[in-house]
């Protein structure tokens, strides 16, 4: 009897975090930032996302994280409502006390998002509305860009910015034909030294005709200089993948 009051406790406790997980609504809005049928319009749409690729996705906006950091904010969303997905699952959290925001995926998602090319993607989908204080589409954005990387990794079967099986490596192709050339000119040095009718000169006046040339004047005169400024990117406090347990992820301010 004990151990079927035992089993059908950790059948309740399961089917309550499973339901409690699966309740909460992709975008949530703490922050009063969005429409009531913005928040509904971007559900629906993400939800569409999520059942055609099998993961979970969510985007929350706040006040404050309070006295947490936004790395740590971001992986307890992610795990306490978004890392239920087949496939994985990321999450957007969105703190406008500090300007800042944080993106967090799990074990599965990283594998399918890297930390290296597709959080970057990701931030270049929605960094600007973010910053123009376009948060519906922002949160769109960022929607859409996680539908374009998973679609990506299903249609290639590697994340995006990884090399298929088979796929030529430009630094290796660089560094071949590098090779070749120095290994031609090695070659060539060698052929013609083997030759006998055929000697380097000691110095370049040995390849000038004496007294057909006098110079009467020499200088150097100044024509004119050319400076091109660039402003340097002021994208600072970026982070990408550093400090996320359990996955992967990075953020930055807006």
């Amino acid at each position: 009897m004990k151990k079927f009051l035992s089993l059908l406790a950790l059948i309740l406790v399961f089917n309550v975090a499973v339901t409690s997980a699966a309740s909460v609504e992709p975008v949530t809005d703490n922050a009063g930032l969005l429409k009531p049928t913005e928040v509904e319009l971007l559900n629906q749409r993400i939800r569409d996302i999520e059942h055609k690729h099998k993961i979970k996705i969510g985007v929350v906006f706040v006040e404050s994280v309070g006295n947490k950091d936004m790395i740590t904010a971001s992986d307890e969303l992610r795990d306490k409502y978004f890392s239920n997905g087949m496939n994985g699952g990321i999450v957007l959290l969105v703190a406008m006390d500090e300007r800042k925001y944080e993106m967090a995926t799990d074990r599965r998602m990283v594998e399918r998002i890297t930390d290296s090319a597709g959080i970057p993607y990701l931030k270049d989908a929605f960094q600007s509305s973010l910053s123009a204080g376009d948060y519906y589409g922002a949160a769109d954005n960022f929607a859409k860009g996680v539908d374009e990387l998973m679609t990506y990794y299903e249609t290639n079967g590697v994340a995006y910015g990884q090399r298929a099986p088979g796929e030529l490596d430009p630094m290796a192709a660089a560094v071949a034909v590098v090779t070749s050339i120095i290994l031609g000119v090695f070659i060539r040095s060698m052929l013609i030294g083997s030759m006998s009718n055929i000697h380097h000169a000691m110095a370049a006046l040995d390849y000038l005709k004496k007294n057909t040339v006098k110079l009467k004047e020499s200088r150097d005169t100044f024509l004119f200089m050319h400076v091109q400024r660039r402003p340097r990117s002021s994208d600072r406090n970026d982070s990408s993948g550093s400090g996320h347990s359990g996955g992967g992820g990075g953020g930055g301010s807006f």
